[in-house]
């Protein structure tokens, strides 16, 4: 066996303590560091637990139970430990060793509980399942596999002990749909599945474990995960076929509609959850290690673990903040009425809680923007995501009217009125008299230049531009972008305001299109003059297919509205002349009123193709190549400008704001691998080929 190399792990520790319950005696360990980490099982960490397993004094126990502190159970194996594979032998090992350990509660003598007193994902769902009966608190919100998210398979026993309860079908969807799109069950969700067999109360939630399991050891209590256990993962028809094929062949259907086989790991879970049925525990444990081995060392998997650690660290601690104290946020502005700007006070009053006043020109486009919002919160206590009560509350602290004078007591005003400098400016000039001298002026412009939008004003230190991106309750990103006289106080209240915001904030410098716009409208340039030269039209609009991005660039243009981009091409070719064109053929559109190029089918619509010269054949790669190393040029100059603080920046923002995948790990490493690029040179793992 070859030894992985040494690395820093923050270790967990698991203790056992043995507690008399209903006549019965329990072994508990308890798995717990000292770290700030949530608990994770690195090398280190299963050789504890496995020393703690390998130590029961098992002749005078009843039982065995697995638990953790506070609101994590455990949130699965080392990543950081995990990565230092170099080889495919190391990479296997990573999963031969956790089935090693994990077996070894499954090899006792009796019976097995998991009281999930917290977070379980991964690795720690896997723990869990190989115990006979699983409890969970009611307040846990995270219990999942986010293994094919990360680029990998569960490689712990997870995918034939989820087949076993849930059949192959209700197996894909937890392990693959609900991985792909970020989403983790709730206790409830996972009682109702039948994944755990108790849901218990919060407070008292050990005892109450140990009640229920002195209960099932003496056979007074039923478990709700019971009728799960009759061996589903060999449910089949009267012809012998087995059931869930089909639910597992719809999964496969929407992963080729929106990846294209992009990304392998999708794929592989599918052909584990498949074959877990029919397959000698032998033979799937080979599969299953064979297949994370060999996951672990691709550039898919590496980038979408990068892509995690941008969301989760540099999320948390985003480059820039100053140390400057923040200004209190008690009430806020909005400049506007139309659709963005209504998102914007519902965000702003749902999540801040301070009341939030509305102003335009036309009371006719507030009461339109409260009835929006009050629709809004509707829904939201329809789906059950807010109480009413709350709804009531949200709702109360939202106004509006057409005199800009009640923003005199705000402490933020944010305008989002039409994307137009000269509008902006009259804006601000018309705000600024009104307001208190310490109060923050924020702008939701998407390119246009802060410094010139403040150039008027008697205190320009107090603006900043802050740009979200729509829908607003969905993508979590914030541009927050500075001017030459933007001071300390204002960015530190700017950060803070996108953190309550529950909103990851990204400093950029004053530059046109900032970030997610530059980059797209730098990808819609090559794409729109491709097109105005004649190549192909559909044949472009798939050229990036096989890198799995979420649409192709005429569906992401027709969302973004033709208008709208082509008021940003124009700004960037302003800017940039060089590398940013205006398209014929976009002006054209917009100025026939027409939605995009595409009609309902996703094919060329015929209006648009009256607009487009005769087309010539074209071909797949030349363009994508065309188009990506477009973006490596692009994506250099921003680094040589300054724009960000680094490649780490503007993946986060095309992840974030632009929802590119984990797989792409943003965008920089999916050009160092498809485009030649040399942004991460130690990201990607260089092995031989696997025979």
């Amino acid at each position: 066996m070859t030894e992985t190399p040494a690395v820093s792990e923050t270790v967990t520790e698991t203790n056992t303590t043995y507690l008399d319950r209903g006549g019965f005696r329990f072994a508990v360990l308890t798995l717990t560091n000292s770290g700030r980490r949530p608990v994770t099982l690195g090398p280190a960490s299963l050789a504890g637990f496995e020393a703690a397993v390998s130590a029961l004094d098992l002749s005078g126990i009843d039982a065995v139970a697995v638990t953790g502190k506070g609101s994590v159970f455990c949130a699965g194996a080392d990543l950081k430990t995990m990565t230092e594979a170099t080889t495919l032998q190391q990479a296997e090992e990573v999963a031969r060793r956790g089935l090693e350990v994990l077996g070894q509660l499954v090899g006792l003598p009796v019976p097995t509980f998991a009281f999930i007193n917290g977070t379980a994902l991964g690795g720690g769902l896997e723990l869990a399942l190989h115990a006979d009966y699983r409890t969970v608190a009611d307040s846990v919100r995270a219990l999942g596999f986010p293994e094919v998210r990360l680029g990998l398979v569960p490689g712990w026993g997870g995918i034939p002990r989820a087949v076993a309860l849930l059949g192959p079908a209700e197996t894909g969807r937890l392990v693959v749909t609900d991985s792909l799109a970020g989403r983790n069950l709730s206790a409830r969700a996972a009682a109702e599945l039948g994944l755990v067999d108790a849901i218990l109360p919060e407070d008292g939630f050990m005892a109450a474990s140990l009640d229920f399991a002195a209960g099932v050891l003496s056979g007074t209590t039923a478990t709700a995960a019971a009728p799960a256990r009759a061996d589903r993962s060999a449910e089949q028809d009267p012809s012998g076929a087995v059931v869930g094929s089909a639910g597992l062949e719809a999964v496969r259907t929407q992963l080729d509609a929106r990846l294209h086989g992009a990304a392998p790991a999708p794929y592989r879970a599918l052909e584990l959850i498949a074959s877990a049925s029919g397959s000698e525990e032998a033979a799937g444990q080979a599969a299953e290690i064979r297949a994370f081995g060999e996951l672990l060392l691709s550039d898919e998997a590496r980038a979408s673990m990068y892509a995690f650690h941008l969301t989760q660290s540099l999320a948390k601690k985003p480059a820039g903040r100053p140390a400057a104290a923040p200004l209190p946020v008690r009430s806020v502005g909005v400049v506007g009425a139309g659709l963005m700007a209504s998102q914007l006070a519902l965000l702003f009053a749902r999540q801040l809680r301070v009341p939030v006043r509305i102003t335009d020109l036309s009371q006719e486009h507030i009461d339109r923007a409260l009835e929006w919002t009050a629709g809004q919160l509707d829904k939201l206590v329809g789906r059950g995501h807010l109480q009413a009560i709350e709804a009531e509350a949200v709702r109360a602290l939202i106004t509006g009217g057409t005199d800009k004078a009640v923003f005199a007591d705000c402490d933020v005003v944010i305008e989002a009125v039409f994307e137009e400098l000269e509008v902006k400016r009259a804006v601000f000039s018309e705000l600024e008299p009104l307001l208190r001298p310490d109060a923050l002026l924020l702008t939701n412009t998407s390119s246009l230049s802060i410094e010139a939008m403040g150039a008027s004003l008697a205190k320009p230190e107090r603006l900043l531009g802050f740009h979200f991106f729509n829908p607003v309750a969905v993508l979590p990103l914030v541009e927050i972008i500075t001017a030459p006289h933007t001071d300390e106080t204002t960015l530190a209240t700017a950060f803070e305001l996108a953190r309550r915001l529950r909103k990851t904030a990204v400093l950029a410098t004053d530059t046109p299109g900032f970030v997610v716009n530059r980059v797209l409208t730098r990808l819609f340039s090559e794409v729109l003059s491709l097109l105005d030269d004649g190549a192909d039209p559909e044949t472009v609009d798939h050229a990036l297919d096989p890198l799995g991005l979420p649409m192709t660039p005429l569906q992401l243009l027709q969302f973004i509205g033709p208008a709208v981009q082509l008021h940003i091409c124009e700004t960037m070719h302003q800017a940039y002349p060089q590398r940013f064109g205006v398209s014929t053929s976009l002006t054209k559109l917009v100025a026939a009123g027409l939605p995009g190029y595409l009609d309902d089918d996703g094919g060329l619509s015929p209006a648009a193709a009256a607009l487009l010269p005769a087309s010539h054949p074209a071909e797949s790669g030349a363009i994508r190549a065309r188009i990506l190393a477009a973006l490596t040029r692009e994506v250099t100059s921003m680094l040589d400008e300054s724009v960000v603080a680094g490649p780490e920046q503007i993946d986060l923002c095309m992840v974030l704001g632009a929802n590119f995948p984990f797989h792409a790990g943003g965008l920089t490493p999916l050009l160092d691998r498809e485009a030649g690029a040399a942004f991460h040179p130690d990201l990607r793992v260089l092995v031989p080929a696997v025979e």
